[in-house]
């Protein structure tokens, strides 16, 4: 019986066996061609077999590389926003990072950081919270089964539960504002499109205002790492610069749209400004009907319990 002698593969890059000695064969689409990338597909010719070291020397060069790196991308966000934005658009984007993938990189920055700063704080405030609430419900339950005047007690369990509902949902708004933008993005997209012109509108798609609300919300993102930051060193100081949000939100938009807008840097932060204003408008009026749905709910709920 033969024995089979496995070979560890080579290098993935194939060399044709063609009239230049040069020639590669891409392992990606298959193309043969001459130089350091297909011209088809862009696949470099010398693709590596995956090592700890080449790993490791792509992650860094995603980091720090003026060629599409988080490092370049950032310094120019905060050096010149409005006219990264307008190249990005205009089609200047190989040398940045796209702005998904630049903000999931900046929540997972920041849901690092607030792991071993805020979310300590918060839970505690939640556990005490929903503490308090089940020794309401007790001593609630107790005044029903012993008090005849079951509307006073219903009503009043109604508000404990209520109060408890919206503590909560503020707490949360507070320490995870950040999250609450990313989930609600249409809603800032919809408030932008409404305040910065109808010639704007006309001249750039939704997406395109997305790509720099986007980035905008990065810089909102790093801020709030930079509370956090604080956070570890003085509780008071991190919520002195929390306060200071909105003027953030308002500075982001602005830095962003200003050069796509055409406008000012007065009145790009005017209408930024109103339009923040119209997306806490709208985003209230639809926790408003969610909390009246709640509150309709609970009622419900109460009276069956009381039979």
């Amino acid at each position: 019986m033969e024995n089979e002698i496995q070979t560890a593969p080579e290098t993935q890059t194939e060399v044709a066996n063609c009239d230049a000695s040069n020639t590669t064969k891409c392992l990606n689409c298959g193309t043969e061609f001459e130089g350091k990338y297909c011209p088809e597909c862009g696949q470099k010719a010398d693709t590596s077999r995956f090592t700890m070291k080449f790993i490791s020397q792509n992650l860094l060069t995603a980091i720090l590389s003026n060629d599409g790196g988080v490092w370049f991308t950032l310094k120019n966000l905060f050096t010149r926003p409005s006219a990264m934005v307008v190249e990005i658009l205009n089609g200047k984007r190989k040398r940045y990072f796209s702005p998904f993938p630049m903000l999931f990189f900046a929540l997972t920055v920041y849901i690092l950081l607030f792991t071993f700063t805020g979310s300590r704080q918060s839970i505690q405030e939640l556990e005490s919270l929903s503490v308090e609430d089940t020794e309401t419900a007790k001593s609630d339950t107790t005044v029903i089964s012993s008090d005849l005047e079951r509307k006073e007690s219903v009503k009043e369990e109604i508000t404990n539960r209520v109060s408890w509902y919206l503590g909560t949902a503020i707490k949360f708004y507070n320490n995870h504002y950040t999250a609450v933008f990313m989930l609600t993005l249409p809603i800032l997209l919809l408030a932008t499109r409404a305040w910065y012109g109808k010639s704007n509108r006309k001249r750039y798609y939704q997406a395109e205002y997305l790509v720099a609300i986007v980035y905008a919300m990065v810089m909102v993102v790093l801020f709030r790492c930079l509370v956090s930051l604080v956070y570890l060193f003085s509780e008071r100081a991190s919520d002195v610069i929390n306060n200071f949000l909105m003027v953030v939100i308002v500075a982001a938009f602005t830095a962003c749209f200003q050069k796509m807008l055409g406008f000012s840097i007065a009145k790009t932060a005017w209408r930024s400004l109103l339009a923040i204003v119209l997306y806490y408008i709208i985003l209230g009026a639809l926790l408003l009907c969610v909390f009246l749905i709640l509150i309709f709910f609970v009622f419900f709920v109460v009276k069956r319990q009381q039979g």
